[in-house]
């Protein structure tokens, strides 16, 4: 099992013992918020694996610090309470909760809940990055479709000729062909 970097947001004392006992007798490691405001702050600074929020945190209401700590791409978030409320769920969804866990909160459920949630953000995190390199090819490739294009107008290539002239242009100022394409969007635009 590895070990986690976990902030407990609770303002009940023993309630937060309890978890950090938990936590702690599995190897992890724990740090501790009163209220609201300190778990954001704790989350932004210690950037954690796992920020486990009680629903009745004092000086923010949960939902509002789990959206903070996603919004700042700080960590996953669960959120723990005692009863579900009429409407909990529709509201977990609106904001990026990865689950919930009812108290009084059993130690196998709170580990593997905390693993499940804690490796399908990884997953997320890596699927996110991987959309974001595509549409960042998918936006270079049509630049350079476009400056390919002007060239075909201008310079009356065709499409291989063009393509090449911007190769070579790429090779001799060892430039990638997405600053070429810029650069030619540029100069005859």
């Amino acid at each position: 099992m590895s070990q986690w970097r976990i902030i407990v947001a609770d303002s009940n004392d023993y309630s937060r013992n309890a978890l950090k006992g938990m936590l702690l007798s599995s190897g992890h490691l724990v740090y501790e918020a009163r209220d609201g405001g300190s778990a954001v702050r704790l989350s932004r600074s210690l950037m954690p694996d796992l920020v486990l929020i009680d629903m009745g945190i004092v000086g923010m209401n949960a939902y509002e610090v789990a959206h903070i700590i996603d919004s700042d791409n700080v960590a996953p978030v669960i959120l723990m309470t005692q009863t579900i409320q009429r409407g909990f769920i529709e509201e977990v969804k609106n904001y990026s909760v990865f689950a919930y866990l009812l108290k009084p909160i059993d130690k196998a459920v709170l580990l593997s809940l905390t693993e499940f949630v804690i490796e399908n953000h990884k997953k997320y995190l890596s699927l996110k990055h991987e959309i974001e390199s595509l549409k960042k090819q998918i936006e270079a490739r049509k630049k350079i479709e476009r400056a390919k294009g002007l060239l075909m107008k201008v310079k009356k290539l065709d499409e291989d000729e063009a393509y090449t002239l911007m190769r070579k242009m790429s090779m001799d100022s060892t430039l990638p062909m997405e600053v070429i394409a810029e650069r030619i969007l540029t100069k005859y635009s």
